[in-house]
């Protein structure tokens, strides 16, 4: 309902301005980003009010609904592209002194059904590691926070969303159990 009303109210403005972009352009790509961050900028109140839910939600149930929620933005229009913060919003609120931000994205990294998109979902994944240690963010504690609640399903390769969490939170232990196999 949330995604039906955001989209409703900007939708017109956003659509006049997407189907002005001149795709024969070299420069095509960045006026689809600027007008994407431009929207972003938008609703972010309601993004902002979106993302405390879900996480606030999740919290409530002991993050026992995470694929519930990840089929839920699926269905939505935009939502789904939008929910997940970019790395500048992450700063953003990394600098405010929060990581609310930083466990939402690890949430919902989590919540994903990696089927197809894998690749890209792990090439986030390591980007988001990266982000937090140039951030000096202590990303392993909260993963660790996270980890009771990651799923041990095989999702991509060998790995599952616990055993990519326990690579990070204790790579020099995976190397060794590695090279003794």
């Amino acid at each position: 309902m949330i995604d039906e009303e955001i989209t409703l109210k900007y939708v017109d403005e956003l659509r006049a301005k997407e189907n002005r972009i001149d795709f024969t352009k070299d420069n095509w790509v960045e006026e689809i980003r600027a007008i994407e961050s431009e929207y972003r900028k938008k609703i972010a109140p309601e993004l902002t009010y979106i993302r405390r839910t879900i996480g606030e939600s999740l919290a409530e149930n002991s993050f026992k609904d995470l694929q519930a929620i990840d089929a839920i933005l699926n269905d939505t229009n935009r939502l789904k592209n939008y929910i997940t913060p970019t790395f500048d919003e992450l700063e953003e609120n990394i600098q405010s002194g929060s990581h609310e931000y930083l466990v939402l994205s690890l949430l919902l990294f989590e919540a994903r059904n990696l089927g197809s998109d894998a690749r890209d979902e792990m090439v986030y994944f390591g980007d988001l590691v990266r982000f937090c240690e140039s951030k000096s963010v202590d990303v392993k504690s909260i993963l660790r926070q996270l980890l009771p609640f990651a799923s041990n399903e095989i999702k991509y390769g060998t790995n599952s969303v616990r055993t990519l969490f326990q690579h990070v939170i204790e790579p020099a232990a995976n190397i060794s159990e590695n090279s003794n196999q």
